[in-house]
C-alpha cells in the first residue's frame, strides 16, 4: 500500500499469482474509486491496424523501493516494469516496456487503460476533442464521438492535440460525484483518448497510435474530414526499452458535471505554462493599429472598416462575429482619444452612422443586416442551406459594439447623437421580445420579417443577452436587466448546470460544441456580477471561465524541424483552441474580462492566466515585411496549427478583421490596467 499523506490518497496493489489487482482509495477509504485487474489494463498490440489487445500479465511481484511501488509482470512478449509514486496529490505511473523475445518487434503499440464500468461516454472531456461526447455537434458532420451500442468505439488522438494532454470522466458514487483524470505528465508523441466496449468505458493512454470513431490510424485533419495516419507506432529491438509516463489523479468535484475543472486546475500546477511575451501591450497596440488603420474605407458615402485589407475576397463591411467593424471603430476611437487625435473620433463616427443609415431590414424595428458590400452598394444578411438570415451571433455583437462606443464618448464627455442610442434600445427591445416564450432562449437568428431560425439555438444567442446588459448600463431600463437575468439563468441551467450539454453552435459555421458560445455566457455574467453582486453570478463566471480553459493550451507541443511554427519560435502556451470540429488555434478570447473577474472574485489565478494569454496572443503578429508571410506590419493570421488539423507546424494568411480587432481591444483595455506591462 502507498499513501499520500498530503491528498490522503492510497494505492494498493494486490499480487495474487499470475495476477495483480490495483485499487485506488481517496481519504476516508470507504471504497476504492477504481479497482483494475492489471492484465486487462495493458495493451500489447502488434501489425497494422492495432487493436486493444490485453495479453494478460504473469509472473507478476510486487516490492516496494522507499516512496515508490514497483510491479514487475510479462505481458505478451515484452517485460513491464511499472513504478508508481504520489506527487503533488497526483499518482505517478511510469511503464518501462521491454522486448524479451529475440526478434524485433515492429508495428507495435503499447498503453495504459482504466476500465470504468460506472462511467459512460457523456461524461468524457477530452479537452477541444470530446466535451461530454459532443452532443450538440450536427450529426451529418463527421466530428469526433464515442460510439455506443454491441461494437463500441473508441477516439484516442495525438497529445498535441490536446490543450490539456488529459482524459477525464465523471461517475456517481455513493457519496456523490467521482471523477477521474489521466494526464500525460510529460506530453510528447503519446496519444490520448477514450473507448467504449461492451458499455464500460475505458481511458486510454497509448505510446502515440490514433483512432478515430473507432477506426483505427485515422486522424481528423480539416472541418468533417479524415484521413489515414501512419504515425504513432513504436519497433523495439531484442532487450530494447520503451518508457510511457502517466499520471492520475482523482477526486470528488464540487458538484456533478464540474469534475472537468479539477482537471483544469491540476493540469495549471503539473505543466507550470509559461508563454511567449514577443512584443509588450505598447508595441501590439502600435502594430495593430496599423492593420486597423489599413482597413478603413470611406468612400461614395459608405465609411466604415473592411472585413479584408486588400483584393482577393469580396470587398465590404461585416458587422459582428468575424468582420467586427464596430469593435474596430471603438478601438479607433479609444486611440484617438488617448492621443488626442480627433479624426479617430471622427471616423468613428462616420462608420456608426453610415451602420444605422442604412442595415434596418424595413421589416420589425431593430433587426439590422450584417453586410454592406462596397461594390455593388448593398447591404445583406447570412446565407446557410438555401435561406437567408440574421445571425443572432453576429448582430449581438454589433449591438454590443455599439453600447461600447456610445458608452466610451460618453465617459469621454463626448456628445452622442440620441439616435444612436434609440437604435441600440431598438435593437435591445427586439431581443428581449424574441425571448419572450416561457422558458425560452434567444434563436440562432431571424429571418428578414422578425421570425425565428428554426434551426436548434445553441448559445449563438448569448451576445444578444450580453447586449441587453450593455444597453440597460446605457439607459437604465430596469426590464432589461430583468430579461437579461432571466436569458442567462436560462442559459445556465441549459449549459453549465452540470455541463452535460456543453456551449455550442456560436461560431455558425462549425455548428458544434465552440468556444466561443462559453465566451459570450462568460462575459454575461461577469457584468451581472459587477452589476448585482450576487454571489451565484459569481460562482457561474468561475464554472465557465475553467469551461474555457480546457480550450487554452497549457504547454507547447513541439514541431517538425523545418516546420514554420518551429523555425519561428511560436509557443502555443497561452492560445486557445476553437472547437470540437476546428483544431487550430485562433485569438479569440476575453483575456480582458478574465482579467477583470479575476479582480473582481479575487481570484489571481484567472488574473495571471489573462495576462499569458494576452501576451502569447501577441505571437504571429507581423513586425516588418516579410515576417509571418505578411508583407505589411500588424498583419496576424486567423490560424495556427499545433496539430495535424490542417498542417501540423504551419500557419495561413488568412486574416479577417476580427483577427485585428480581437487583439488590439483586448490590448487597449488590459494597458490601461497594467501601465503597458
Amino acid at each position: 500500500m502507498l499513501r499520500d499523506e498530503q491528498s490522503g490518497k492510497v494505492l494498493a496493489i494486490d499480487a495474487v499469482q499470475e495476477a495483480a489487482r490495483l485499487r485506488l482509495y481517496g481519504d476516508g477509504h470507504e471504497e476504492p474509486y477504481f479497482t483494475g485487474e492489471l492484465g486487462t489494463m495493458l495493451v500489447v498490440s502488434t501489425g497494422r491496424p492495432w487493436r486493444f489487445a490485453f495479453p494478460g500479465v504473469r509472473n507478476a511481484e510486487v516490492t516496494r523501493v522507499g516512496d515508490t511501488l514497483v510491479v514487475r509482470c510479462a505481458v505478451g512478449e515484452l517485460s513491464a516494469e511499472l513504478s508508481f509514486a504520489f506527487d503533488d496529490g497526483l499518482l505517478r505511473a511510469d511503464i518501462t516496456w521491454r522486448n524479451t523475445s529475440a526478434a524485433p518487434l515492429r508495428d507495435l503499440a503499447v498503453g495504459l487503460v482504466l476500465e470504468l464500468p460506472q462511467s459512460s461516454p457523456e461524461m468524457v472531456t477530452l479537452p477541444q476533442v470530446l466535451h461530454r461526447n459532443n452532443p450538440s455537434s450536427d450529426p451529418a458532420r463527421t466530428v469526433p464521438r464515442l460510439a455506443t451500442g454491441p461494437g463500441g468505439g473508441a477516439v484516442v488522438v495525438e497529445e498535441h492535440r490536446l490543450p490539456i494532454p488529459c482524459v477525464h470522466t465523471e461517475w456517481q458514487g455513493p457519496d456523490g460525484p467521482r471523477s477521474l483524470s489521466l494526464f500525460s505528465p510529460d506530453p510528447g508523441d503519446g496519444s490520448l483518448g477514450a473507448a467504449v466496449h461492451e458499455d464500460r468505458l475505458r481511458l486510454t493512454a497509448m505510446s502515440g497510435t490514433v483512432m478515430f470513431n473507432g477506426t483505427a490510424d485515422v486522424a481528423y485533419v480539416h472541418k468533417s474530414a479524415t484521413a489515414a495516419y501512419e504515425g504513432g507506432y513504436r519497433e523495439l529491438a531484442p532487450a530494447g526499452a520503451l518508457t510511457t509516463r502517466h499520471a492520475l489523479d482523482w477526486s470528488r468535484p464540487r458538484r456533478t458535471g464540474h469534475g472537468f475543472r479539477d482537471m483544469v486546475h491540476r493540469g495549471l500546477r503539473l505543466y507550470a505554462p509559461v508563454g511567449a511575451r514577443p512584443l509588450s501591450l505598447d508595441e501590439i497596440v502600435h502594430y495593430k493599429t496599423l492593420a486597423m488603420d489599413r482597413r478603413w474605407h470611406d468612400a461614395e458615402g459608405a465609411a466604415g472598416f473592411l472585413k479584408f485589407p486588400g483584393p482577393g475576397h469580396v470587398p465590404g463591411f461585416m458587422y459582428g462575429w468575424t468582420g467586427q467593424c464596430l469593435r474596430l471603430a471603438w478601438c479607433d476611437a479609444r486611440i484617438g482619444l488617448e492621443r488626442g487625435e480627433r479624426w479617430r473620433v471622427d471616423r468613428c463616427r462616420r462608420a456608426v452612422n453610415f451602420y444605422l443609415d442604412g442595415s434596418a431590414t424595413g421589416a420589425p424595428p431593430g433587426l439590422r443586416m450584417s453586410f454592406y458590400g462596397t461594390e455593388d452598394g448593398t447591404w445583406s444578411a447570412f446565407r446557410r442551406d438555401g435561406r437567408t438570415f440574421i445571425s443572432a451571433r453576429a448582430y449581438g455583437d454589433a449591438l454590443c459594439d455599439l453600447a461600447d462606443v456610445i458608452a466610451l464618448l460618453r465617459a469621454a464627455g463626448h456628445a452622442v447623437p440620441e439616435r444612436w442610442t434609440r437604435a441600440l434600445a431598438e435593437g435591445a427591445d427586439f431581443l428581449a421580445a424574441s425571448a419572450a416564450p416561457a422558458g425560452g432562449v434567444l434563436p440562432l437568428g431571424w429571418r428578414l420579417d422578425g421570425s425565428p431560425d428554426p434551426e436548434p439555438p445553441g448559445a449563438a444567442g448569448l451576445p444578444g443577452v450580453l447586449a441587453l446588459l450593455k444597453t440597460h448600463r446605457l439607459t437604465g431600463d430596469q426590464g432589461l436587466l430583468r430579461c437579461a437575468e432571466e436569458l442567462t439563468e436560462r442559459y445556465q441551467r441549459l449549459h453549465a448546470e452540470d455541463f452535460a450539454r456543453p456551449f455550442a453552435r456560436a461560431t455558425l459555421d462549425a455548428v458544434c460544441e465552440d468556444k466561443e458560445g462559453g465566451i459570450a455566457f462568460f462575459q454575461c455574467v461577469c457584468e451581472l456580477l459587477e452589476l448585482t453582486g450576487e454571489a451565484r453570478y459569481r460562482e457561474w463566471a468561475e464554472a465557465s471561465a475553467d469551461w474555457l480553459l480546457t480550450w487554452v493550451y497549457q504547454w507547447n507541443p513541439g514541431y517538425d524541424p523545418g516546420s514554420a511554427l518551429r523555425e519561428r519560435g511560436f509557443s502555443a502556451v497561452g492560445w486557445p483552441g476553437v472547437s470540437v470540429q476546428n483544431h487550430h488555434l485562433d485569438v479569440f478570447f476575453p483575456a480582458y474580462e478574465l482579467w477583470r473577474f479575476g479582480e473582481l472574485a479575487d481570484r489571481p489565478v484567472y488574473t495571471r492566466l489573462a495576462g499569458l494569454i494576452a501576451h502569447a496572443l501577441g505571437q504571429g503578429i507581423c513586425t516588418r515585411p516579410g515576417e509571418w508571410d505578411f508583407e505589411r506590419p500588424g498583419e496576424q493570421a486567423e490560424a495556427f496549427c499545433p496539430t495535424n488539423w490542417q498542417g501540423r507546424g504551419t500557419s495561413n494568411t488568412w486574416n479577417p478583421s476580427w483577427v485585428t480587432a480581437q487583439v488590439l481591444s483586448n490590448a487597449l483595455r488590459l494597458r490601461e490596467l497594467t501601465a503597458g506591462a
